[in-house]
């Protein structure tokens, strides 16, 4: 079969179909999957587990009758101070023995004298300190409402309906703990992710040189259409790991309750993660695959590998220092727009709103950046990858005729 019967989409096409096909049915390809989905998985028990750890266990506390009317303020108290508090109205004595059996925290009781008291069992537990000692002021205060003659429930929502006026001079970040987070997941995923990519590109492109396999390939198509092939190929592989990646945990964050971010808002960060990486991908892709086809061991991969390599490192580290502390900072929304950053720092960045006139720029730069390093990386592709033995160099390879 020669080139003239085969069209350019076939060709893709066939070399692509070949690299899922090949890759996918590897053991290499699930193992690395569910090395992953467990530590997707693991990661976000363990931000469930410390949230757990962190929230105080609630509280019951009984009440009288006569001291019943302090059930909202208590409970309300308790949420303001971090203690969850459960209330139920019991009499006295069956009350007294709840508290003997530990079954009740405390109980809340009025005396004859219209004092407040607080029984426990042996010492009242601190978290409870604060919100008793809001009950009793409180308990204060309407006894002296009604020794000058006043209403204690009239008095009470007038305090209730009086707010302040808050006018602030920055915005404030809505759910910050939880946009933190999301940011860094989707920053170690895409960081991951694009890494692996360039890894299973390199060794690819030089496996089949030093196999002589290209050799055969190329005699029926042109080495464009092998190297589109194999990088869209390639990606589909590991688009598919992403969104595997991307519902099982966010399966399980919505399972434990570790979001608190709206589905939209998730569905967005999601989304540009998932367009990101792609454009990252098919930049460092055709870099790598350029640059692989320059060797012809896969012990010399490394030396080539590596400077593509650092660039995704540095734009992750660049990301989980500069992301949280100031998202929209200046040196931070330029570095996001570079191509070579925009990978890693723009999903980072997604998960706090970013101007919609941000992402289109970045987008615009990446998408040309792209189409530049295609037809360099083709060049040298198809120049370096017939000529086997030692290593060719750059400018070998951009001098040898197309």
């Amino acid at each position: 079969m020669s080139s003239a019967h085969v069209s350019s989409v076939q060709a893709i096409q066939i070399v692509a179909t070949r690299e899922i096909n090949t890759r996918v049915r590897s053991k290499a390809f699930a193992a690395i999957t569910a090395v992953l989905v467990l530590a997707v998985v693991g990661t976000v028990l363990v931000f469930h587990f410390l949230g757990q750890g962190n929230a105080a266990a609630p509280e019951k506390v009984g009440m009288t009758a006569d001291t019943a009317q302090f059930q909202p303020l208590l409970a309300a108290a308790g949420q303001a101070s971090g203690q969850p508090i459960e209330t139920v109205v019991i009499d006295r004595d069956p009350g007294e023995q709840q508290v003997r059996a530990g079954d009740l925290a405390a109980l809340l009781v009025g005396t004859s004298n219209g004092q407040l008291q607080v029984v426990v069992k042996s010492s009242l537990p601190d978290g409870l300190r604060t919100a008793f000692g809001l009950v009793v002021r409180q308990a204060a205060l309407h006894q002296e409402i009604s020794w000058l003659g006043g209403d204690p429930v009239t008095v009470e929502q007038a305090i209730a309906e009086a707010k302040v006026a808050v006018q602030p001079l920055e915005s404030g970040e809505e759910h910050q703990g939880a946009r933190v987070g999301v940011s860094a997941v989707v920053g170690i995923l895409t960081y991951v992710m694009l890494l692996i990519s360039i890894q299973l590109t390199g060794q690819g492109v030089v496996e089949e040189k030093a196999n002589r396999i290209v050799e055969l390939l190329l005699a029926t198509i042109r080495p464009w259409e092998l190297l589109a092939g194999k990088v869209l190929g390639i990606g589909i592989v590991t688009i598919i790991q992403v969104a595997v990646l991307a519902a099982v945990g966010l399966g399980t964050a919505f399972a434990t309750g570790v979001l608190d971010l709206s589905a939209t808002v998730i569905g967005g960060v999601v989304g540009w993660a998932v367009l990101w990486y792609l454009l990252g991908y098919f930049l460092y892709a055709l870099v790598i695959a350029a640059a692989a086809s320059l060797v012809s061991r896969q012990e010399d991969l490394a030396a080539v590998a590596v400077p593509v390599s650092v660039l995704v490192i540095a734009a992750y580290l660049i990301g989980q220092t500069m992301v949280p502390a100031d998202p929209h900072g200046t040196s931070l929304t330029v570095l996001s727009m570079i191509p070579l950053f925009s990978p890693v720092l723009m999903p980072m960045r997604a998960a706090y709103e970013v101007p919609g006139w941000q992402v289109l720029c970045a987008l615009g730069l990446m998408v040309l950046t792209i189409a530049l390093v295609a037809r360099l990386a083709g060049r040298i592709y198809g120049n370096a990858v017939l000529l086997t033995g030692g290593r060719v160099s750059l400018r070998t390879a951009l001098a040898a005729p197309a």
